[in-house]
């Protein structure tokens, strides 16, 4: 029997796409995010059967399977991920929008849900990452390995097993991989497992793994779609009188799942509630009956027919309304409107593509899925950064803030020759010396000095322990004597505070003192940056579109003299200053704000990216200044 034909499918999918447009909305239901896990149940089922159906046929091949996916999902995915990549340049928030695009590349290439674990391992249930406005394409990632693994395993059974055994050999391989992926999946989720090996830390970027782990990775979540195809492979009619009971069953067991499942540990044991719900909703609807829902079942079908497109559309929806109001009422009205993109995609991309006999032969199919592939990329390649003011730093575009210190030597992307260069300069620190890279780099130039920038961010650059430990050597005394190996002149060092990280009876003056002491034995020459001026402020909040009507509320105005006051290191690190021969202070703080109130946005851009980092004008700004300060440093004998 066809998919079309099951009403209750389309009435349960239905039912999934508004669990999940609730939850993302903000709207009632607290744990309406298991409708993610509803769908994987229904995707099985439908799967299998589909297969199961052309089997029987003697009609099934690899190639159209895949076709038929192809053609099924990805123009619709193509057309989406063409429209927000070219909106997002105006409507996503600046925060949001580099994260956007990189996550619509790799979803347009079937993998978002490996880019969001491996380069945002925050989580899905973070708040920063949901300002991703194409964070829901996970989902269909996982689906699109789903289908291509279980399509070559399909097309390996039934070349080397005979269909007289087919179905039980079917059944135990699809029930031995469910109970070894659901298992793993409560491992992970509920106890996590640590990774001793340095080369599984590299590229998971994790030191074990966790829920964030079985929430996106395929391993942990194909049980969850085999429950479906397990359905199908052992699927019973039911006697009619008992389908009313098992149904209340399994929408109370939906109902739970949407309500109480927890977002900690998700999916592990609490994914067990919507899977089970799913099939036993299933189980109990039968071929072609529908769901004992009465006069909702007909708008929970129209709702399910367009649930791919609505799934789609809700969320980029959701997150461009976002920046002007965060409401519950906001954000659910965008949800309802995207209904109208929803509808036409699914009646003039989705049915089209589906249905058109024209585009079945193997040449178009395939012509399709590149150019479904490339659009996305094409329209990258057209927009522009329409806020370049609040950009990465240097630093950070050359990738020099994560630690590798093998990055630093000579040759390396972080150190930089100039031409007739006699000296070398280096900058250490967090991320409050990255944001001066640009400064930096400008001053090392103009002075005839190699530059090496060595910074990481939230790492402090000090001895936590107040003291050098050559028998584990820190990541800053690694660098320390970097410098020295490299013989540099100057080291211009920045840093936030971190005055949690140290040992017992260590401050921060002991802690960085001692790195101080290193340096100066040596001969290197320090510029310690004063203590940053904080706007408490993060214009990266703001889209685009909300700057350029003055609509952005981040455009702050602060007292001068209050933002000096509230910098209660300064005095620490002028007693430091003054204590060791060869360390001067850099105020930039002054320069930056030399009147009696400083705004963060002067001439239509910003001078910072956010609370308390400047942006790369600001930084631009400070290159004479600081080139005076390394001049006169090196002049005091």
């Amino acid at each position: 029997m066809s998919e079309s034909l099951r009403l209750d499918i389309q009435e349960l999918r239905g039912i999934a796409v508004l669990l999940v447009v609730l939850y993302h909305s903000g709207a009632i239901l607290p744990s309406g995010f298991v409708g993610v896990d509803v769908f994987f149940v229904l995707s099985g089922f439908v799967i299998a059967s589909s297969v199961r159906r052309s089997i029987q046929v003697e009609t099934f091949s690899l190639w159209s399977f895949i076709g038929r996916r192809i053609r099924r999902i990805l123009p619709a995915l193509a057309v989406l991920l063409t429209i927000v990549v070219f909106a997002s340049s105006w409507l996503s928030s600046v925060a949001s929008r580099v994260q956007t695009v990189r996550t619509g590349l790799f979803a347009g290439l079937g993998g978002a849900n490996l880019f969001l674990y491996r380069f945002r391992p925050d989580g899905y249930f973070e708040v920063n990452e949901k300002t991703n406005a194409l964070l829901h394409t996970w989902s269909l990632s996982l689906e699109e390995q789903f289908y291509l693994v279980f399509a070559i395993a399909i097309a390996i059974m039934a070349r080397f097993v005979t269909s007289r055994t087919s179905r039980t050999v079917a059944f135990r391989a699809v029930a031995l991989t469910a109970v070894f992926s659901f298992t793993l999946s409560v491992l992970i989720s509920h106890f996590g497992i640590s990774l001793s090996h340095p080369i599984f830390r590299s590229l998971l970027a994790a030191d074990e793994l966790d829920a964030t782990f079985a929430f996106y990775l395929p391993v942990t979540r194909a049980w969850e779609f085999l429950a479906g195809v397990a359905l199908c492979l052992v699927q019973r009619k039911l006697p009619l009188a008992a389908r009313p009971s098992l149904q209340v069953v399994g929408f109370l067991l939906l109902l739970v799942s949407a309500t109480v499942v927890p977002v900690k540990n998700f999916p592990g044991v609490f994914a067990l509630l919507p899977v089970a719900s799913a099939v036993v909703l299933l189980a109990s609807s039968g071929d072609s009956s529908k769901l004992t829902l009465g006069k909702v079942g007909p708008p929970l079908r129209w709702i399910g027919d367009r649930s791919y497109s609505w799934y789609l559309w809700h969320w980029p929806m959701i997150q461009f309304v976002y920046p002007f109001s965060q409401t519950r009422w906001a954000q659910f009205a965008a949800a309802l409107v995207s209904l109208i993109p929803a509808h036409l995609s699914h009646k003039y991309v989705e049915q089209y593509f589906r249905t058109a006999t024209s585009w079945r032969s193997q040449t178009r199919t395939g012509a399709l899925g590149v150019v479904c592939v490339f659009l996305p990329i094409v329209t990258l390649a057209t927009t522009r950064d329409l806020e370049p003011s609040l950009g990465f730093h240097i630093d950070a575009e050359l990738g020099c803030e994560y630690g590798d210190i093998s990055r630093l030597y000579s040759g390396g992307p972080c150190s930089m020759t100039f031409d007739g260069a006699t000296s070398t300069a280096i900058l250490l620190g967090d991320s409050h010396a990255g944001h001066l890279s640009e400064a930096f780099l400008g001053a090392s130039e103009e002075l005839g000095m190699n530059a090496i920038l060595a910074v990481r961010g939230n790492s402090p650059f000090l001895y936590t322990s107040g003291v050098r430990d050559n028998a584990n050597p820190s990541e800053t005394q690694q660098l320390v004597d970097l410098a020295l190996d490299r013989n540099v002149d100057v080291a211009v060092i920045a840093q936030s505070d971190y005055s949690s990280n140290f040992a017992p009876g260590v401050d921060w003056e002991q802690a960085f003192g001692a790195v101080l002491e290193d340096l100066t034995s040596s001969g290197v020459r320090v510029l310690i940056v004063a203590q940053s001026v904080l706007m408490d402020s993060d214009p990266r909040m703001c889209s685009p579109i909300q700057i350029r009507i003055s609509q952005c509320d981040q455009v702050v105005t602060r007292d001068s003299s209050q933002l000096f006051a509230a910098r209660d290191r300064v005095p620490i690190e002028t007693r430091l200053a003054e204590k060791f021969q060869g360390v001067a202070l850099f105020d930039s703080g002054k320069i930056l704000c030399p009147d009696e109130t400083c705004s963060n946005r002067r001439r239509y851009e910003w001078w910072w990216r956010d609370g308390g980092h400047i942006a790369i004008p600001a930084s631009t700004a400070l290159t004479p200044h600081l080139s005076a300060a390394i001049r006169e440093l090196l002049a005091n004998e």
